[in-house]
């Protein structure tokens, strides 16, 4: 027997059903959005949100592809955007009481499940995880993991300048175990700190000036660097690891992993085996060692950011935890600086001056603020003015007035694999 959604509706043949959690509603209680019906718990916003996203991703399709956005498109984007902002209103403004959809079976399970599910993985991580992985050294005895041996490449490595005599190889720190197969996008949110990190693929006509600002400014960022890079600008490389910087590793040739880019989901491409993947990951912390004369650091971050977790598991194989970016899905932000989109008219390119304020702003009203955020710029740029790097300046003062200290990424998570109060805490969420 059915629920009755709304005393004032008794009549059967005036029920609904939503079109996304499938609650049975009342003709007084519904939302309709085309030939779509929904309960007014939220799921028409959501509805909306996904058509919004999916026009938002066909533009940024075009962007990769570096072809022009048409009129058309922008035209549809910007009616949905429309559109669900002015949903957002109506459901804030709607006081219909909500009878039947709290109570039918089917929410009251999902709703159960989704309560119970964080709790029974926190459990196993407690039970499998949680004392071997993140207690804080020299508490709990366990056997060292030895690196694996890396084997040699067939392809000769490229000819090199000969190394200054004056680089002296710094102590690159050793984070705490954790487990190598997530992805570290954002570090403690209990400590005001925020890592500063630099993507270096095939152009570095921007690095001078970012390394003499973060000189100027007594910064230590985190460098992710392609082989290509290495080999085109090793005296750059050498004057990171001078001046204390973190390298980590972008891959020997800054190959794409998934379908991400046709498909928009990260399925891991044709073609692209746990051996490729490792290949590109060793040939490059080979060549970086040649060069510098010290070993890279165990982060890495994948081109384009495509990764997923089977692609995450092979480098772990060989020592490597991702790193990636912070994103605010909730508020529909994040710390991608997207300084690489060289063309004004794009829907995502933002100006220099609108970058720092997106950084300075991230997370203004939660509790939590820019809490250890991982800030995603380029070591080089295509645009001709207006260029970002020039501001980094204003952001480093700005959050630093705000009370942020500037670390690199190893820092936060160390602080993350201790957890707060040295109990232990995950490293990120698994995909």
């Amino acid at each position: 027997m059915r629920r009755k959604c709304c005393p004032s509706h008794p009549d059967r043949r005036a029920r609904r059903r939503c079109f996304r959690c499938n609650t049975c509603i009342c003709s007084g209680c519904t939302i309709r959005i085309g030939l779509h019906h929904f309960c007014d718990t939220g799921c028409s916003v959501i509805h909306l949100m996904q058509r919004a996203a999916e026009a938002e991703w066909w533009v940024h399709d075009c962007v990769i592809r570096e072809v022009p956005v048409p009129p058309r498109l922008r035209r549809l984007l910007e009616r949905r955007r429309q559109a669900l902002d002015a949903q957002q209103v109506l459901l804030r403004g709607r006081t219909t009481p909500r009878y039947g959809s709290f109570h039918h079976p089917r929410l009251l399970l999902r709703r159960a499940a989704l309560l119970l599910a964080p709790l029974a993985l926190l459990l196993f991580w407690y039970d499998n995880l949680g004392v071997s992985l993140y207690s804080p050294p020299g508490q709990v005895e366990r056997p060292a993991i030895p690196r694996p041996e890396v084997k040699p490449v067939l392809t000769p490595p490229p000819e090199l300048p000969e190394k200054p005599a004056e680089v002296i190889p710094p102590e690159v720190p050793q984070p705490p175990p954790f487990p190598l197969n997530a992805d570290l996008s954002r570090g403690p949110t209990w400590e005001r700190k925020i890592a500063l990190t630099f993507d270096g693929g095939t152009v570095a006509n921007a690095t001078g000036e970012i390394l003499d600002t973060l000189k100027a400014t007594g910064v230590r960022a985190t460098m992710f660097l392609t082989g290509q890079f290495i080999h085109r600008y090793p005296e750059l490389v050498r004057r990171m690891v001078r001046e204390g910087h973190e390298i980590g590793n972008h891959t020997f040739s800054h190959p794409r992993l998934t379908t991400f880019a046709v498909n928009r989901r990260q399925d891991t491409l044709p073609g692209v085996t746990k051996e490729f993947v490792q290949r590109e990951l060793r040939r490059m912390s080979r060549l970086f060692e040649e060069v510098a004369g010290t070993p890279i650091g165990a982060y890495w971050r994948a081109p384009y950011g495509e990764h997923n977790r089977e692609i995450r598991q092979w480098a772990a194989e060989i020592g490597y935890l991702h790193v990636g970016w912070t994103r605010d899905l909730s508020a529909r932000e994040d710390l991608d600086t997207r300084d690489w989109v060289a063309d004004p008219h794009s829907p995502i390119y933002y100006r220099a001056e609108e970058v720092r304020e997106r950084i300075l702003n991230f997370g203004k009203g939660k509790v939590a603020q820019a809490n250890g955020g991982i800030v995603l710029l380029h070591l080089g740029t295509q645009r001709r003015q207006d260029r970002v790097h020039r501001e980094l300046e204003a952001i480093v003062d700005g959050l630093r007035m705000q009370g942020y200290d500037l670390v690199p990424v190893s820092e936060l998570h160390r602080s993350l694999a201790l957890g707060q109060g040295g109990k232990g805490s995950a490293v990120a969420a698994e995909r």
